[in-house]
């Protein structure tokens, strides 16, 4: 390092810089969202894992519950073709189901249903999926809601709201036709526990596709008309202040 200079300058000033600026991030999350939590969740049905994976003679299937949704990996382990329903997909949060968003129709505002997927024989599906009202554009921009609400507004009430989750559970209906059977399946993930995490370690997620830009609405031939009447009227009043007689001040 005594012959580096770059070293030197990386060590003595650029990584005390990068770490100050990870901690005003850091800060400013904290100041406007409040403290952050994190889920830990295992199935409890069809069968109990802690790993979150299921496994019959035709579906290997295994879990990942994150902030913006349930992410997952499925394979066909039948020799048969095998198709997933995602027009019958649901997701239920709070006993309350919804259909549900994929990948592929994250952003989609046409408010059809995501296309069936499907899987030949020993084929690999990774996918996440979450209800569809949790992706929507709010006249601006695109918001994703979270799964479950991982941030407490720096308010005690939502704190215990977060932490009374504890021993809820997330049901994942998912029709699954193989060969000449359907089977509709019914995943079960307990929230276990609940912890808060420090906001230097949260890391957004990966998978979330990027929003689409927001297409700027041109304006309306009234919205230009009416532009052309206020200009009008402005340079009007504007003349005629400067031609009108002015009276002189009295002392």
């Amino acid at each position: 390092m005594k012959n580096n200079p770059t070293l030197r300058t990386f060590f003595i000033v650029i990584l005390p810089a990068l770490v100050l600026a990870g901690c005003a991030a850091s800060s400013k999350l904290q100041s406007t969202l409040g403290n952050k939590y994190k889920y830990s969740t295992s199935m409890t049905s069809p069968e109990k894992s802690k790993e979150m994976v299921y496994r019959d003679e035709q579906l290997m299937i295994q879990f990942r519950m994150e902030d913006k949704g349930i992410r997952f990996q499925a394979q066909n382990i039948s020799p048969d073709t095998m198709r997933i329903d995602w027009s019958k997909a649901s997701v239920g949060v709070h006993g309350t189901f919804s259909p549900v968003r994929t990948v592929s129709t994250f952003y989609d505002t046409t408010r059809q249903q995501p296309a069936v997927q499907v899987l030949a024989s020993l084929g690999i599906v990774r996918d996440a999926i979450l209800p569809r009202g949790n992706s929507y554009f709010d006249g601006a921009q695109w918001r994703v809601d979270d799964l479950l609400p991982t941030t407490d507004a720096n308010t005690h009430g939502m704190k215990n709201n977060i932490m009374g989750l504890v021993g809820s559970t997330i049901e994942i209906q998912l029709p699954v036709e193989c060969g000449s059977e359907v089977r509709p399946y019914v995943f079960s993930l307990s929230i276990d526990s609940v912890c808060q995490v420090s906001w230097s370690d949260y890391r957004p997620a990966s998978w979330v596709p990027p929003s689409p830009p927001v297409k700027k609405l041109r304006p309306t031939a009234q919205d230009n008309f009416t532009s052309v009447i206020l200009g009008a009227s402005f340079l009007g009043f504007l003349r005629y202040m400067m031609t009108v007689k002015k009276i002189p001040v009295v002392e």
